[in-house]
């Protein structure tokens, strides 16, 4: 059964700890960066556990390009995945803001409406803590 989503809907949000960052290439250009971040997922449309992998290309100028792959899995044993992309900007000296989009695939029959569904993500990140902020929302 499909929710009632609307574009511009929140779906869920994710309140995520940096767990391991690497760093891949340093350039005159800037820096490669990956990152693995754990934490919760909470919303209207499922809430549970999140693990994701970010890859970062963070530019001299303070701005960035970003790609994402994520598994969620709810407490019912439903896993969605998701992968996206997006850019970003330093907000502050160790602040980050991002946005970007987001596609879901699930074998759960009671989540299969977020198959191929494209989200608008909204994200800060605390560089120094690790803290990362996520809103998903329907577009």
């Amino acid at each position: 059964m499909q929710a009632q989503i609307l574009k511009g809907d929140l779906l869920n949000e994710a309140h995520l700890k940096v767990t391991t960052e690497t760093i891949k290439e340093i350039t005159p250009f800037g820096i490669r960066l990956e990152a693995n971040l754990a934490g919760d997922v909470v919303g209207p449309t499922y809430s549970g556990r999140d693990a994701t992998t970010l890859s970062f290309f963070l530019r001299t100028d303070g701005t960035f390009d970003w790609e994402g792959k994520a598994i969620d899995t709810t407490k019912e044993g439903d896993m969605i995945i998701a992968t996206s992309y997006g850019t970003g900007r330093m907000a502050g000296p160790t602040t980050s803001k991002s946005e970007g989009e987001t596609i879901f695939a699930t074998q759960s029959p009671k989540l299969s409406w977020l198959n191929n569904k494209k989200c608008r993500l909204e994200g800060t990140g605390d560089m120094v803590t690790g803290d990362t902020h996520v809103k998903v929302i329907a577009l």
